[in-house]
């Protein structure tokens, strides 16, 4: 492999080992992406042009559609018109948001769709019941072919018409609302805002008639469970009358007669002592006022008018007695007479009494005989009772088996009733809060929208497939990467033109690593030209003009430090028509006459010449005269060489050099022209010594 030392004593020398090329680098750094993408935007901006005018061409060709917007308003909670246990009204822990949602896949059910493809006419529309261009296009094939499709049937059809419809609407809710949107795509935008409106209709119809139905099977089925529940009733009554008659419980408002019977008797019975009691006291107290002979003691003397009139006479006669007296003596025979007579009232009065007495005594045994008669009749109650007590367990037990009967037959006859009274009451709490209306823009294709995202699309895939033929075909994109497809070192990096910079700076960087460039060129001694150094410049073809730029560079330079510079042009694939090197090769012409001189930098020029016939013996003569002259009249001798690869008079020039330089563009010399010149160079005998990078300014 060459490499380049430097040595203080000597200078600058090339130390020369044996070559060995590298691989294909195609790997890349980040900082040198722009410049593969900006070497390749050619396929990047065709095909980002390709897949614009593609669209746009779609855009033109395919029919409009159109879309529409209906919203729907569902609140979880019904409207409490009556009492619903069929729909509760209790909302879900999640703020009903799960019944909503649920209710936006009902809307997208087929029996909305169905009805409302059948209130628009969608069912009948080819647009949706068609089979579409491609299925068109293969019923027509098959048909050319003699093998028809059968015919569709009525569930095909539903089937095709459920799937176009699903296919043109979408169902949406935004997050924490109940209210759903409805969009429908059409071709036409009436079309589209029909639809639309005609599927929130249906959708509020089928949740009316699901809840009726659901309505209508609940009162069915309490009304078919009636009969059994009446049969019930009727059974447990009929045990319930069968058990009291057997067991003679008759009631009357409400209670036994047994026990009625007893309440009363002890009624009775607590009234007849009670007046037994007071009977006797009375009785007690006439005999009393009798032994005492004091009538006024007793309330009944008080009261009897008999005796108030007897007492009275009894009074009057006293009071005569005591005048008479007075006026006649005690022996008077009216005073004897008016003796007489009070003792007749007094018998009378003590009569009286008695009679009284009699009476009280004969209501006292009344009273007693009334209370014993009760007392019996209590007693034979109080037994007949007890197992009457005992017969009443079963039938209350029977009765409330009745009652329990009786009132799950009134409450399913009730519940039946209005169930059946609510199916015809719309308890939904949903409503359509927008009308869909026709757009009057179309929403697909999007002309704007559709050649953006072609334009992103484009410059992508353009992006991809510069990336894809970089990798194919990789350039160089470093100075590492040429040091290891030469096996030599880079000895500078030239700058091409300007930019970002005036000219004059642009031309005062190129001069200046020119110049380094040269000085590391000038340490190659080896004799062959005697003491000139020669270099052979080479590049890839595609890099012709940049090799003559260096080559008139790296001449020029040497002019300027004050060296002896002869620039052969050796390129064989453009020859001049005027004399040069192979006519001086060949001894048709000397060296003085076909060499110019270039007046701006003074340095020798020997163009190509005029190619003629094979070299003969008097031309190996002059092929030695022209290298020991140049060798002995110029201090640097630059070959431009060209393409190794395509020069069929390369590999004779090689031998000549001191040296050969391989000029490259960095970011436009591919590595496979790189790597065919290195290997042509070793074939050659004469590897490439040094590398030069050209590159922007």
């Amino acid at each position: 492999m060459l490499q380049i030392e430097s040595r203080e004593a000597t200078g600058r020398a090339l130390a020369l080992t044996a070559p060995v090329a590298g691989e294909i680098d195609r790997t890349a750094e980040i900082g040198d992406l722009w410049r593969i993408l900006w070497r390749r935007r050619a396929t990047i901006v065709l095909t980002t042009l390709a897949l614009v005018a593609a669209t746009l061409a779609y855009c033109v060709l395919t029919p409009p559609l159109y879309t529409a917007t209906a919203q729907i308003l569902i609140d979880p909670r019904d409207r409490q018109v009556l009492t619903n246990d069929i729909n509760p009204t209790m909302v879900a822990p999640d703020g009903g948001v799960t019944q909503v949602e649920s209710q936006a896949r009902v809307l997208e059910s087929a029996g909305v769709l169905t009805r409302a493809a059948a209130a628009t006419g969608l069912d009948r529309d080819p647009e949706f019941t068609g089979k579409g261009d491609i299925g068109t296009l293969v019923s027509d094939l098959r048909d050319a072919i003699g093998w028809p499709e059968p015919a569709d049937s009525v569930t095909d059809r539903e089937d095709r018409l459920l799937r176009n419809m699903r296919k043109r609407l979408a169902v949406k809710r935004a997050d924490k609302v109940f209210v759903i949107d409805i969009v429908f795509t059409a071709k036409s935008a009436e079309k589209a805002a029909r639809t639309a409106n005609a599927i929130a209709a249906a959708y509020l119809a089928d949740q009316s008639d699901a809840r009726t139905e659901a309505s209508k099977r609940a009162s069915g089925s309490l009304t078919d469970r009636l009969a059994e529940q009446r049969e019930r009733v009727r059974q447990a009554e009929e045990r319930a009358e069968a058990y009291r008659a057997k067991k003679d419980l008759v009631r009357s408002n409400g209670r036994l007669v047994t026990e009625q019977q007893l309440g009363e008797i002890n009624v009775s019975l607590s009234a007849a002592q009670a007046k037994t009691a007071e009977l006797k006291a009375r009785l007690d107290q006439i005999e009393q006022a009798r032994r005492t002979g004091a009538p006024e003691a007793i309330n009944e003397a008080i009261q009897s008018n008999t005796i108030g009139k007897l007492r009275a006479q009894y009074a009057e006669l006293v009071e005569r007695q005591a005048d008479l007296r007075t006026q006649l003596g005690a022996r008077h025979p009216s005073i004897v007479a008016v003796s007489a007579q009070m003792q007749d009232v007094r018998a009378l009065i003590v009569s009286e009494l008695a009679r009284i007495a009699q009476s009280a005594r004969a209501d006292y045994e009344r009273a007693a005989a009334s209370e014993r008669a009760l007392s019996k009749n209590l007693d034979r109650l109080r037994g007949e009772s007890t197992a009457t007590n005992q017969a009443a367990v079963k039938l209350r037990e029977l009765e409330r088996e009745v009652e329990a009967s009786r009132s799950v037959y009134t409450s399913f006859l009730t519940r039946a009733r209005e169930i059946e009274e609510r199916a015809n009451i719309d308890a939904t709490n949903a409503r359509v809060v927008t009308q869909a209306i026709p757009p009057q823009e179309k929403s697909w294709p999007m002309p704007g929208l559709f050649a953006l995202a072609a334009a992103a699309a484009g410059m992508g895939l353009g992006t991809g497939l510069a990336l894809v033929r970089e990798y194919a075909n990789p350039v160089l994109l470093s100075r590492g990467q040429l040091q290891g497809l030469t096996g030599a070192p880079v000895i500078g990096t030239v700058p091409d033109g300007p930019r970002r910079r005036t000219r004059k700076a642009a031309q005062a960087a190129r001069e200046a690593a020119g110049a380094l460039a040269l000085t590391r060129l000038l340490g190659i001694r080896t004799g062959t030209l005697g003491t000139a150094t020669s270099v052979f410049v080479t590049s890839a073809a595609a890099d012709g003009t940049e090799r003559r730029r260096i080559s008139q560079l790296l001449a020029s330079l040497g002019e300027a430090r004050g060296l002896q510079v002869l620039m052969i042009e050796a390129d064989m694939l453009g020859p001049e028509a005027t004399p040069g090197l192979l006519d001086v090769l060949r001894g048709d012409e000397p060296l003085a006459t076909v060499m110019r001189r270039e007046p701006s930098s003074g340095v020798r020029f020997l163009g190509v010449g005029r190619p003629k016939r094979a070299p003969t013996e008097r031309g190996r003569e002059a092929r030695e005269r022209f290298l020991a002259e140049i060798g002995r009249r110029f201090d640097l001798v630059i070959v431009d060489g060209g393409a190794i690869t395509e020069n069929p008079q390369a590999a004779s020039l090689m031998p000549l050099s001191d040296g050969v330089l391989l000029v490259a563009r960095l970011g436009t010399t591919p590595q496979r022209d790189v790597a065919d010149l290195v290997e042509a160079a070793g074939l050659a005998g004469h590897p490439v010594s040094a590398g030069l990078i050209v590159t922007r300014a």
